[in-house]
């Protein structure tokens, strides 16, 4: 799968996992630990594979993103550290939520269109399946180690 793919298959899955947070039904806690996992793993792959190919297509678009990457870090590390009973929860959520939106948003609108016009088939296909697997590992390794923080610590190092 191309890395353009990818990306907005877990664009598409974050929106997912947000509004199933934020229904407040089922498992909240074990939810919002499925949403930061899998956002903390959707940085660190963009961040490892695919913003380094781009710098010399978009310089100022990843920069940004990498920018939001640390901003969205923060708000990962308070939603964690909440317990969802607490009045703050719900709010914290929302302005996460608003966060990887413009910036899902962004990257789909202006460095994905890009990509698509500067990266070969082969390095489009290449740079998904590297994206891909990295963020499998780290999925799994936060759930071996049930900690849905976990990954922070190794995108914080690669920003």
């Amino acid at each position: 799968m191309k890395a353009t793919q990818v990306l907005k298959a877990q664009h598409r899955e974050a929106e997912r996992l947000f509004e199933l947070v934020l229904s407040g039904t089922g498992d909240v806690r074990g939810a919002a630990d499925e949403l930061t996992r899998h956002l903390l793993a959707h940085m660190l792959a963009e961040q490892v594979v695919l913003f380094p190919e781009l710098l010399a297509i978009e310089p100022d678009l990843v920069r940004g993103a990498c920018e939001e990457h640390t901003v969205a870090r923060f708000e990962i590390r308070r939603v964690v550290d909440t317990l969802p009973g607490d009045p703050t929860f719900k709010a914290k959520l929302v302005t996460l939520r608003e966060l990887v939106s413009h910036h899902a948003e962004e990257e789909e609108r202006a460095l994905l269109p890009r990509v698509e016009g500067e990266l070969s088939d082969d390095m489009n296909e290449r740079l998904g399946e590297q994206m891909q697997e990295l963020f499998d590992a780290l999925v799994a390794h936060a759930r071996r180690t049930r900690n849905p923080g976990l990954a922070s610590k190794h995108v914080a190092t690669a920003a």
